[in-house]
């Protein structure tokens, strides 16, 4: 039936996704699948079932006035492209950019957080020498420029795939299957490597604060700033390389959008749009407002046991501006 299945998807995946078709895809898998399992109980192996299916089902040209739909297909204006084909070697070859464009991006953003660590510990010592100093602007121009070549190539390996964006695409039944078979088989992998992201996020301060107590000595100090600091960056490199196969696996299934008949595995279903302009730019920015200021106050305060309170106070703002204002993508349709 998997075959059958896939060939119905592909038969309508130029369709416009309309009422009139739904109906006439469903009564259409419906005759297939009966006819498949009158021919099973039969004694036709599965193989001849599915290509005597196949073979009485197979043109839509035929049975545009069985199903009611022959006005769609007859017209060529109401006919809907569905674009640029993606095939399968294509989506694997994307899965994997989109992997490497994470490791990438998020080793640049690691050496943007860690790239003042040198000049913080030449500066705390109580004899820094001019070469210490030195050192630790080596430290900090080094780190940027690798910040910039990482960003920058892990941009330019992406370049490729911006027809994803810029032009009508769309992929088959099996690939659709595979991909999202793919995002499931690693979504519990994705899982912990949040965890761990968000658990170093919140002992990051702990170094810190232990090295302060035992030792009043600046060094100490800075020696914990520099822990901490690493510490939030390989949290961000874990966090950025979590999230990659989920959001390339969310892309490609949305190429498959509403307007078109072939929308199996689509992840639009319960996102959240806002219909107020200004509420819209607000909450694009939302989080990473609240992460700069989670870090700025943290660091000019060293509060860190009372500043971990702005995370609640953001998720429970951010559930109220949905509650009052989102509205989800499934609702939308019906």
């Amino acid at each position: 039936m998997n075959t059958i299945r896939s060939y119905l998807e592909s038969m309508f995946a130029k369709l416009p996704n309309t009422p009139d078709v739904i109906k006439a895809k469903c009564e259409l898998g419906q005759m297939m699948e009966d006819k498949y399992t009158e021919l099973i109980s039969e004694g036709k192996s599965e193989n001849e079932a599915v290509g005597q299916v196949i073979s009485e089902f197979g043109n839509l040209d035929e049975l545009g006035d069985v199903l009611g739909i022959s006005s769609i297909l007859n017209s060529e204006s109401e006919r809907y492209a569905a674009g640029r084909q993606v095939t399968f070697q294509e989506a694997q070859s994307y899965l994997d950019d989109k992997a490497h464009y994470a490791l990438f991006h998020g080793l640049g953003t690691f050496f943007a957080i860690i790239c003042s660590c040198g000049v913080i510990l030449a500066s705390t010592l109580e004899y820094a020498s001019q070469r210490t100093i030195v050192a630790g602007l080596i430290f900090l121009f080094v780190s940027i420029a690798a910040c910039v070549a990482f960003h920058t190539y892990s941009s330019l390996q992406m370049n490729k795939w911006d027809f994803l964006k810029k032009e009508p695409c769309s992929i088959d039944y099996g690939t659709a299957g595979m991909i999202n078979d793919l995002r499931r088989s690693t979504h519990d992998t994705s899982i912990l490597q949040r965890t761990i992201a968000i658990l170093l996020f919140c002992t990051c301060y702990i170094p810190l604060i232990v090295l302060t107590m035992l030792n009043d000595q600046g060094v100490s100090a800075g020696l914990g700033v520099d822990i901490l600091l690493f510490m939030v960056g390989l949290g961000v490199l874990i966090l950025t390389v979590s999230s990659s196969r989920e959001d390339g696996c969310r892309t490609l299934l949305n190429l498959n959008s509403s307007p078109y008949s072939a929308n199996y595995y689509s992840q639009n279903a319960g996102e959240f749009r806002y219909e107020n302009k200004t509420v819209r730019i607000i909450m694009s920015v939302f989080w990473p407002t609240v992460t700069c200021i989670y870090l700025i106050w943290s660091f000019l305060s060293f509060a860190w046991y009372i500043t971990w309170i702005i995370w609640p106070l953001a998720a429970v703002a951010d559930t109220l501006i949905k509650a009052i204002f989102g509205i989800r993508k499934e609702d939308e349709r019906s």
